[in-house]
């Protein structure tokens, strides 16, 4: 039987990793909104995010759920292959952007998807603020691939949606 080594080596990252990554990170801040500077930036940083949406469908996949994946244009720029990629994959993608207006429920999306304004924020009213009612079956909850540290709490998520027998593999 094949046992799994979780490896943790540093509580955060090494001192010069992280020292690294701030540098890369505060210019971003800066320059950020300029194509030459985001197309210097270390390849690791972009993967990361993609990792965890890679990590967000398998285990869609493991629950029996259809992934569906929202992405923007500043996703698009620099992925352009994903939405083929994510095809090949055969999981749903959508264009999504923000509705410049006050209060929750900014994002919108092509093909349009009717989520209640409190849910385009669910993961974290789920994380963060520890609200924990789960959704109607019908309900459409957003988890945001920009946090990978809500990972194991999506995990969570499922296993109580499993376990309540709402979760449902179609979208719509």
């Amino acid at each position: 039987m094949v046992r799994v080594v979780h490896d943790w080596d540093f509580p955060l990252h090494k001192r010069s990793s992280c020292f690294n990554k701030a540098l890369w990170l505060l210019g971003y801040a800066f320059f950020g909104q300029w194509r030459w500077f985001r197309r210097r930036m270390p390849i690791i940083y972009l993967w990361e995010k993609y990792s965890c949406l890679m990590a967000l469908i398998a285990l869609d996949r493991l629950f029996d759920i259809e992934p569906l994946v929202g992405i923007t244009e500043q996703v698009l720029e620099a992925f352009p292959n994903l939405p083929n990629e994510l095809s090949e994959k055969k999981v749903d993608v959508c264009y999504h952007y923000h509705v410049k207006k006050i209060g929750l429920g900014k994002g919108a999306w092509v093909p349009r998807l009717d989520v209640k304004p409190e849910n385009m924020i669910y993961d974290r009213r789920y994380t963060m603020y520890g609200q924990k009612a789960l959704p109607m079956k019908d309900d459409i909850v957003v988890w945001h691939v920009d946090h990978p540290y809500n990972l194991s709490y999506y995990i969570e998520f499922l296993n109580r949606c499993k376990e309540a027998g709402i979760l449902d593999n179609k979208h719509g």
